[in-house]
């Protein structure tokens, strides 16, 4: 576990508030992955397949805020659709 310069606190641990209180736009892989309650790999995972869209700043890779919640979206609708093809098929007589 490291420990953040900046602060006492682990890095995997640090608040996705910035210094003046406003959500940060750009977040870190771990801090999205905080966010999602998902691992870090997964993350990585998710940006390489496109899924989740990333920038790169030098040689740092950081995830608009917008994007994890658009990201999120995408996935609210999916369930949305799967449920009602679902509800469809149930709602179908037997042959």
């Amino acid at each position: 576990m490291t420990t953040d310069a900046r602060t006492t606190q682990p890095s995997h641990r640090r608040s996705v508030i910035g210094p003046t209180q406003t959500p940060k736009l750009l977040l870190t892989p771990e801090e999205a992955a905080a966010i999602l309650s998902i691992g870090r790999t997964r993350v990585y995972e998710l940006m390489g397949s496109g899924d989740l869209t990333s920038v790169r700043i030098g040689i740092s890779r950081r995830i608009p805020r917008a994007a994890v919640e658009s990201f999120v979206s995408r996935l609210l609708l999916d369930a949305r659709v799967h449920t009602d093809a679902v509800d469809d098929l149930m709602e179908r007589p037997l042959p």
